[in-house]
């Protein structure tokens, strides 16, 4: 059904987020489609395990299912963050909650409504939308929620770390970070500018391990920035389905802020 489904879903990640139509369409929603493919395959493969003791005895491990499952997932890959953790909920047996962001809602409600199609009884996976602070923390904070699963930013993540341990909550966060790109002389150089050229201008820059650093030999600098400068130059900025563009818009005004005030500080740097 995803597969069957992609131009619609690929066409609610441009319209949320921005994306580009070969972004959205031709890499993310494929890889949904494999990540729910793959975790099928589990489905038929997690067993318990008999263990020999001591004497006339056994051991009988069992895997059960944690219970309800709260995700909370950010705007840059609305549903392919719903898939990589909605695909291993379902097939170790639990049910699941999940808020996206409030920016990029599209794609997750039809993820459900396909889920309804394929036969997810009512009840399994619910999408509720609205604002962390008024949807996001109350999950959070719900008493029948037996697991979180926050992907974000570390402040956000460190308020949900705190809710979790008062009531003794399973939690996994996937919080940002600021990932450098590390490039000796000896490199492929051609090689290394395209990495760190895709590091950081794929998705507009918005992914949580964007490389948003290059730290270069002194011996290769102005070859390696003359290069990466090139490769800036050739990516087309534009309307997300206007032909040629391969960078978009960034999801929103507030990170569109956020760029400004970066570019500003650079320059106060020198």
């Amino acid at each position: 059904l995803i597969d069957e489904n992609r131009a619609k879903l690929a066409e609610c990640e441009i319209l949320d987020s921005g994306k580009t139509p070969f972004d959205a369409g031709k890499i993310e929603i494929p890889i949904v489609a494999e990540i729910f493919r793959y975790y099928a395959g589990w489905v038929t493969k997690i067993t318990g395990d008999v263990i020999d003791l001591p004497g006339n005895n056994m051991g009988l491990s069992m895997r059960m299912p944690v219970g309800v499952c709260a995700f909370i997932t950010p705007w840059n890959f609305p549903i392919l963050m719903a898939a990589w953790k909605i695909a291993p909920a379902l097939a170790t047996g639990n049910t699941i909650v999940l808020k996206p962001s409030e920016f990029t809602s599209h794609s997750s409600l039809w993820l459900a409504q396909l889920g309804s199609e394929a036969g997810l009884p009512d009840g399994v996976l619910n999408v509720i939308t609205g604002t962390g602070p008024e949807v996001g923390m109350k999950l959070v904070q719900h008493p029948d929620v037996d697991k979180v699963s926050f992907t974000g930013s570390s402040r956000v993540g460190k308020l949900i770390q705190h809710e979790c341990a008062d009531s003794l909550k399973r939690v996994t966060l996937e919080l940002g970070g600021k990932s450098p790109n590390v490039v000796f002389a000896d490199a492929d150089l051609k090689a290394a500018v395209r990495g760190a050229a895709s590091g950081i201008f794929y998705n507009k820059g918005e992914v949580c391990a964007a490389g948003s650093r290059v730290l270069v030999q002194r011996e290769i600098y102005d070859e390696f920035v003359e290069g990466l400068a090139k490769m800036a130059g050739k990516t087309t900025v534009g309307p997300p389905t206007a032909d040629g563009t391969r960078m978009g818009p960034v999801c929103n005004a507030a990170q569109y802020d956020k760029v400004l005030a970066a570019i500003e500080q650079a320059k106060a740097d020198g």
